[in-house]
């Protein structure tokens, strides 16, 4: 066993090589609150591999705007009334931004059944006749072989459209009919969903003489509650 000065001495070391392990956490500590403290002045700070962009702000700062775009799910079409489907198809394509040559591989993807069976055909037969299947073509192309009869005449129909049920039926059909005539004037448009409303709801609003459609239809939601 060693003299007490000896092992003075050696504590003395061992509280040395332990000061200085301190010493080393210290500067550690303070490193990383100075990273904390500009992280918290500084939130907006580029990230590249972050999925946000920024755009300024009117007052100079900075907004946070999502780069993603919500997800759509593409219709798909099967036979039926192809109106509501090409409606919903140049919803999406104006919404994702869809380049012109991409249309038609991307809507002809989402055919199915008898729809995709015409395609397959189509696809084969006009490209043999030097004819490059576009967009507005392709249109005109499912639109003939699916569409409505060109005896029905829908400006007609909707002169004529009555509310025989519920109001909220009647407004379905009309904007139905509506989606597929052209030229319709809202004055036109309002003279005839009024006139085509039950008596106990359009002669109850017709005193507010409704200058849209959008206003006839609320004012009918109103009087039919």
């Amino acid at each position: 066993m060693g003299t007490n000065k000896e092992c003075i001495e050696h504590l003395k070391s061992r509280l040395g090589v332990v000061h200085a392990g301190l010493q080393r956490m210290e500067e550690a500590i303070n490193r990383l609150s100075s990273i904390v403290i500009v992280n918290q002045e500084n939130p907006t700070q580029e990230n590249p591999n972050h999925d946000n962009y920024h755009q300024e702000g009117d007052n100079g700062g900075r907004q946070i705007i999502s780069s993603k775009t919500a997800r759509l799910e593409f219709p798909r079409f099967s036979g039926d009334d192809p109106t509501v489907w090409f409606n919903h198809v140049e919803q999406f394509f104006e919404y994702q931004g869809t380049a012109e040559h991409q249309k038609v591989p991307m809507a002809s993807y989402h055919l199915e059944g008898e729809a995709n069976q015409w395609w397959q055909w189509l696809r084969k037969t006009l490209p043999k006749e030097g004819q490059v299947i576009l967009w507005e073509r392709f249109q005109e192309e499912l639109w003939a072989r699916f569409g409505p009869s060109g005896c029905e005449d829908f400006d007609e129909a909707l002169s004529r459209i009555k509310q025989l049920g519920t109001l909220r039926d009647y407004q379905r059909e009309f904007e139905k009919l509506g989606n597929k005539v052209s030229g319709w004037t809202q004055k036109a448009l309002v003279g005839t969903f009024m006139g085509g409303l039950k008596a106990e709801i359009s002669d109850g609003i017709r005193m507010f003489k409704p200058k849209s459609l959008k206003e006839a239809i609320n004012l009918a939601r109103m009087r039919d509650e």
